[in-house]
């Protein structure tokens, strides 16, 4: 780009080309379109009245050629004068140009490369930061998963266990006669209400396992569990078949004498006598198990109360992980085609045409697909091997122009 003091439109011998010049010259190419012009009014008017004769036609010609010399004398007088204001827009666009961020090698331009350089590792480093974050949450949360879900299968196993016990000694109860009446007696008052170390040591688990959880780290969370609940499992089991056998235990004297009332009664006192029995027998089983879900209710709510807690803490979580920490640079993040071949182009095609070219006019589209169809005409008019599109939907018209 020239120093300011050379720019031609500060040299004084310039303005004063410009100033004497144009006018004349705008005025003397001005005439020369109007009579040209005019005169080709003239052709038109008298080809439209009679028609196109040979005579006409080589006048036409000869005023073809005189409106190129014509075109050709208005350009060189034009000429200086145009050069010079392109001069002028020369210099001033590139003025503009240096410092514009988007024209390649200007100083702005560098920089903006080196902060997109920066952004993108700015990035790169947030993306790899957020997703070892969310790796590290996703394990945290398989483990807590694992050891919930373990601790549950735990509990129904207990649960079973417990219900399995009152099973037999409701068994036992109900199967209580005047003759065996001493045996089952010794075994309803004998039976066991302790859960020995055995139990937790054939326990098995049958959670599923995620496969962010090692085989070692599997097996540390389960006898952690048993560990833990071991004393509660214990004392829970004591307390609950206990109080069932000791309910039990409580009535067999009263029940023994409606034992003997019914050996000793007809037939339909037996009856009375026996569903009056079942009757209490049941509804003091109904008490204890409802008292045993209410307990399980109460569990499982405290239960679903944790868990929505842990999971609004893992919301929290993951919106942190979200937001970067520290300076992190503007961005505008796009998507960008890079195309690995012909294929790729293809492709691309392929989408905008089943997206919005097919729904175009035909004039757009010719314009859009100018260069190709200039080629497919270039094959056509081939004149040692011309080749054509054959398909319904093309036909070739020929174009003639005369010289």
């Amino acid at each position: 780009m020239s120093e300011n003091n050379n720019l031609p439109i500060l040299r004084e011998e310039n303005v004063q080309m410009i100033a004497q010049s144009a006018p004349d010259t705008y005025n003397t190419n001005a005439l020369s379109s109007q009579r040209c012009a005019d005169y080709g009014e003239k052709l038109l008017a008298e080809i439209q009245r009679g028609g196109m004769t040979d005579a006409l036609d080589k006048q036409c010609a000869d005023y073809i050629d005189k409106s190129r010399r014509t075109l050709k004398a208005m350009n060189e007088r034009r000429s200086p004068i145009t050069k010079l204001f392109d001069q002028i827009r020369s210099e001033f666009t590139g003025m503009e140009n240096a410092i514009d961020p988007t024209k390649k090698d200007t100083v702005p331009y560098k920089i903006q490369q080196t902060r997109n350089a920066y952004a993108a590792k700015k990035r790169e480093e947030a993306e790899r930061a957020r997703q070892e974050e969310m790796r590290r949450q996703q394990r945290e949360q398989a483990l807590n998963r694992y050891k919930q879900e373990s601790e549950d299968d735990y509990r129904r196993q207990f649960d079973n266990l417990v219900t399995e016990k009152i099973n037999e000694l409701t068994s036992l109860n109900k199967s209580l006669t005047v003759e065996n009446y001493d045996e089952v007696c010794n075994k309803i008052k004998g039976f066991n209400i302790t859960l020995g170390n055995e139990w937790f040591q054939q326990c098995q688990c049958h959670a599923h396992k995620p496969y962010e959880v090692t085989d070692a780290e599997a097996n540390e969370i389960r006898q952690s569990i048993l560990n833990r609940l071991s004393k509660q499992f214990k004392e829970q089991f004591q307390a609950e078949v206990g109080e069932y056998r000791d309910t039990i235990t409580d009535a067999l004297p009263s029940k023994k004498k409606e034992l003997e009332r019914m050996a000793k009664a007809n037939a339909e006192e037996q009856a009375r006598i026996k569903a009056e029995l079942e009757a209490r027998e049941a509804a003091e089983t109904r008490r204890l198990d409802e008292e045993r879900r209410r307990k399980e209710e109460e569990a499982k709510a405290a239960k679903q109360v944790q868990q929505s807690a842990n999971e609004m803490d893992g919301l929290f979580a993951q919106n942190a992980v979200a937001t970067p920490v520290g300076y992190q640079p503007k961005t505008s993040v796009k998507q960008k085609i890079v195309c690995a071949n012909a294929d790729g182009i293809l492709a691309a095609v392929s989408m905008w045409w089943s997206k919005e070219g097919q729904f175009l006019p035909i004039e757009e589209l010719s314009k859009i697909f100018k260069k190709q169809l200039t080629f497919c005409e270039k094959v056509a008019n081939d004149k040692d091997n011309p080749e054509f599109i054959n398909s319904p939907f093309v036909r070739y018209e020929e174009e003639v122009k005369a010289k």
